[in-house]
């Protein structure tokens, strides 16, 4: 039940956000759905890339300045310094190889929204990992200096 209702929350806040997108830059040329689906699939690329490089720095920087991560345990975290610490924190925990692959990708607004597959390895107590793998859905806009996540919420099945 507690799930259920954090998947509704997750869905009104992504609902919210790209309403938000929507309407946030009406003189700004919209994308088209070709120029969304590569900022998608560049936006998943670095996020990888970032994450092998154990860079937390990289990672907010891929974030509006107001981006948000909705973390696996639930937990919201919002503005780039709040995920820089949230990356220096799972990069200190041992989290490594993490891999992104772009489904489907759509333009909106001045931005656009994607949902990609996902997997990563993540430590157990005992000193060895198991893969974590789920659904990604994002929202990103484009702003004066690129594309940038808006909301990001992974979509991790419940542990029996």
């Amino acid at each position: 039940m507690k799930r259920h209702i954090s998947l509704l929350l997750a869905a009104l806040f992504i609902g919210n956000t790209l309403a938000c997108v929507a309407t946030s830059n009406a003189n700004a040329a919209e994308p088209s759905s070709q120029e969304a689906q590569s900022a998608a699939a560049q936006l998943g690329h670095l996020y990888d890339t970032n994450y092998a490089a154990k860079n937390a720095d990289a990672m907010a920087q891929l974030y509006a300045e107001d981006g948000m991560l909705v973390s696996p345990a639930g937990k919201i975290i919002k503005g780039r310094a709040a995920l820089k610490e949230y990356y220096e924190k799972r990069f200190g925990s041992g989290a490594k190889e993490h891999h992104i692959h772009v489904i489907d990708a759509s333009a909106q607004g001045d931005g656009g929204f994607s949902v990609a597959e996902f997997s990563v390895q993540v430590p157990k107590g005992d000193g060895t990992f198991r893969q974590e793998s789920g659904h990604i859905m994002a929202v990103y806009v484009k702003e004066g200096d690129g594309w940038h996540f808006r909301a990001v919420e992974p979509s991790v099945p419940a542990k029996d």
